[in-house]
């Protein structure tokens, strides 16, 4: 798995949680204005929104937007308890309240 981040900007949300949760992964910086990965990679061919963050899961399929690689995270490792279980009241009120799992906000109002 590869978290695609740039400082400062939201994809800090999914890199903590992933770290919390346990997971094994690399990190690749983005260069947004250019939109080029550290090693000089075109990031548009890996997230045609242009933006971060990204997760490659290992079978080569990409994640985007911060509340949705959160809650996959989450949901790959429920032991976790980074967020409630899928099919419960909890995880319908965490959603319908518009907030990410622990510690995944992304954006505020």
């Amino acid at each position: 798995m590869k978290l695609y981040y740039a400082p400062g900007a939201c994809s800090m949300a999914p890199h903590i949680v992933a770290r919390e949760a346990g997971y094994t992964f690399d990190l690749e910086q983005v260069d947004i204005p250019n939109k080029k990965t550290a090693d000089g990679g075109d990031y548009w061919k890996i997230n045609p929104k242009g933006y971060v963050p990204a997760l490659r899961l290992d079978d080569g399929q990409v994640l985007t937007e911060v509340g949705v690689i959160c809650q996959y995270l989450g949901d790959q490792k429920p032991q976790s308890g980074l967020v409630p279980e899928f099919g419960t009241m909890e995880r319908y009120r965490l959603m319908e309240a518009g907030v990410r799992p622990r510690g995944c906000r992304s954006r505020t109002r």
